[in-house]
C-alpha cells in the first residue's frame, strides 16, 4: 500500500470510520451538475454515513485567505461571509456533494432501514506531513442549496 493511502486509511480508522465505497456519484439534472464522493464511510460510533472529500497535497496555507490589493477576499454570492481560502473552497465542494447525496430519498430511506442514523461530511487532506480533517459543520450544510442555486 502506498504511504499516503496507508496514512489516509489509518486516519479514517482512528476516527471510527470504515470505508464502504469510493467514487460514489451524485448529480442534479436541474442544476446541471454531477460530482462524486471520493470515499463513503460508515461511522461505527455514530452510525452515520460519512461523505469524505479527499485532497492530496495542499501542504501550504490552506486556511489563509486570498489577498487582492492588500485585502482579504471572500467567496461569492451566498458564501460572501466566508473568506476565500483553500479549505473553504473544498468545504463548499463537500457541502454540495453531501447535499446531492442527501436528496436521494430512496437511498436515505434504505440506509435508515439498515440502521444508518444520518449523513455527515469530512474533508480530508493527506500529504507528506500527515493527514488533517475538517468536519462539515451545519453552516456549510445550510449553504449548500444556495450554492447550487448560485450555479444555475
Amino acid at each position: 500500500m502506498l504511504v499516503l493511502t496507508r496514512l489516509i486509511f489509518t486516519a479514517l480508522d482512528s476516527r471510527g470510520l470504515e470505508p464502504v465505497m469510493g467514487q460514489r456519484a451524485v448529480c442534479s439534472e436541474s442544476h446541471r451538475i454531477g460530482t462524486a464522493a471520493d470515499i463513503v464511510c460508515y461511522d461505527r460510533n455514530s452510525y452515520n454515513l460519512v461523505i469524505v472529500e479527499l485532497k492530496c497535497g495542499h501542504n501550504g496555507w490552506r486556511t489563509a485567505a486570498t489577498v487582492l490589493a492588500g485585502k482579504c477576499c471572500t467567496m461569492k454570492k451566498s458564501l460572501a461571509k466566508a473568506p476565500d481560502t483553500t479549505v473553504n473552497r473544498h468545504l463548499a465542494q463537500l457541502a454540495v456533494t453531501h447535499n446531492l447525496f442527501c436528496k436521494e430519498k430512496s437511498t436515505i430511506a434504505k440506509l435508515g432501514n439498515l440502521g444508518v442514523t444520518g449523513v455527515s461530511g469530512l474533508l480530508v487532506y493527506a500529504n507528506d506531513n500527515g493527514v488533517d480533517a475538517y468536519e462539515l459543520v451545519p453552516w456549510w450544510v445550510r449553504k449548500a442549496p444556495k450554492v447550487l442555486t448560485d450555479m444555475k
